[in-house]
């Protein structure tokens, strides 16, 4: 319960100055820019700086996750966002929450965001994986009269080989009724989750935006 409490602590205050952000306004392809529903989606898992996972009792016959339908989020091309296109790291709203996390001894795990949309009974599966072997899972989410979530993470805390089985694998499954516009904090023993949804305002790009992008993309590549 320590880790949980100062936890909350730290993120006291931050949420309330997220929740009061107007919509986004983003630039996106022309065939969504008349389309409703369209939220960024941003995720930030992190292992809690004081971990007690010795505390519970983890299970060894876990499920496996299902992966069949999630999906990856593409990589950011520099063109008008499409649906599932990770957004440009300038424009992600949870910077500020993950520095002072990684500040005060929290390991940042994963920190993305991606335009997605959620019209009413909408179900989609985004793949979470980390490039260095620490977990790999899935956060689905739904649209009922609110938005809910589903994470389903699997995290190695000696990490991920490619022979062999993991030593030790710890379970994070939860789910959550979340509201746009509200940071979300989800607890676990071992690791955390900030999850944030912000409604978006499509926008078409001006050119010379499209001609600044492309040429950073290409910098970059």
């Amino acid at each position: 319960m320590r880790v949980i409490a100062t936890t909350l602590l730290l993120l006291a205050g931050i949420g309330q100055a997220v929740a009061d952000d107007e919509a986004v306004k983003l630039a996106v392809a022309p065939e969504l820019i008349r389309e409703e529903s369209l939220y960024t989606v941003e995720v930030v898992i992190f292992k809690q700086a004081e971990a007690d996972k010795e505390s519970e009792t983890w299970p060894a016959d876990l499920e496996s996750i299902e992966f069949t339908n999630a999906e990856l989020p593409l990589v950011n091309d520099g063109e008008p966002l499409a649906l599932n296109e990770e957004l440009p790291i300038t424009t992600f709203a949870l910077t500020e929450q993950a520095n002072r996390l990684a500040q005060k001894g929290y390991e940042l795990l994963y920190h993305n965001s991606w335009l997605d949309q959620f019209k009413p009974g909408a179900n989609r599966t985004t793949l979470l994986l980390d490039a260095f072997g620490n977990f790999e899972g899935t956060l689905r989410i739904e649209r009922q009269r609110y938005l809910h979530i589903y994470p389903s993470i699997n995290y190695y805390p000696n990490g991920l080989s490619l022979t062999d089985e993991p030593a030790e694998t710890i379970r994070f499954e939860e789910s959550r009724r979340m509201r746009s516009k509200d940071l979300h904090y989800i607890d676990h023993p071992v690791l955390g989750m900030l999850v944030l949804f912000r409604p978006i305002e499509a926008v078409e790009m001006e050119v010379t935006d499209l001609v600044t992008s492309t040429e950073t993309a290409n910098t970059v590549n």
